[in-house]
């Protein structure tokens, strides 16, 4: 599947490191330094491009970026010539990641379909990047948990899969406006790792009666 990334920081280049061994083709953008963006991405095995060219490229774009950069940045990728599945990585935290800046009446998830109408947006946080790249593979062997929100089924079932392919367990939550709370569960994580002391390499598991499971399997 080809990949473009809006976002070259350590979520971004944590998620290539992933992808691409999966065989997905990704192309990285946005990044202050183009030639540093360029090695790197070499080293991953990924291509470069501006925005645009990652959001034209893309089957799915997936939105890595911090939140104060997210307008500027979907406004680089401007209107792709076809509809597109947009993976929103974001979370609203404040610039001190105190608290949200957004939450409960709306949320990052929404706020970002408004400012991308061309696409199915689709939110679903990833693991930490210390995780993405160490090992998404928590003790006991257990992979963190990823709430997948969006409006289209068949979109959420797509990014679905690219969670699996991270080495992290998908959770469908149904509809986009539920990133109302899936965004204050990713902000009681930041909180834990960098403010109470648990670290980066953390993430939630989610679990559920067995026979439940098995019955929906069938």
């Amino acid at each position: 599947m080809n990949i473009g990334i809006i976002g070259a920081g350590n979520l971004g280049t944590g998620l290539t490191k992933r992808l691409v061994p999966q065989g997905h083709a990704v192309m990285l953008s946005y990044s202050r330094d183009s030639e540093k963006l360029k090695a790197l991405a070499q080293s991953l095995g990924a291509r470069t491009g501006s925005p645009a060219e990652a959001a034209e490229f893309a089957e799915v774009l997936v939105l890595a970026t911090p939140w104060g950069a997210t307008s500027e940045a979907l406004e680089q990728a401007g209107q792709p010539t076809k509809p597109k599945i947009l993976w929103d990585c974001t979370n609203p935290l404040k610039p001190d990641m105190s608290g949200l800046e957004i939450g409960t009446t709306t949320s990052g998830g929404e706020e970002v379909a408004k400012l991308a109408p061309w696409a199915n947006v689709v939110k679903a946080i990833p693991p930490f990047a210390e995780v993405l790249h160490s090992s998404a593979v928590l003790t006991g062997g257990v992979r963190p948990a990823v709430v997948v929100c969006g409006n289209d089924p068949e979109a959420r079932a797509v990014v679905g899969t690219l969670v699996r392919d991270i080495e992290a367990e998908p959770v469908d939550g149904g509809p986009l406006k539920l990133a109302r709370y899936t965004e204050p569960l990713g902000m009681l994580l930041v909180q834990l790792a960098y403010f109470q002391g648990f670290g980066g390499r953390i993430g939630f598991a989610f679990a559920r009666e067995a026979a439940a499971s098995n019955t929906q399997a069938s």
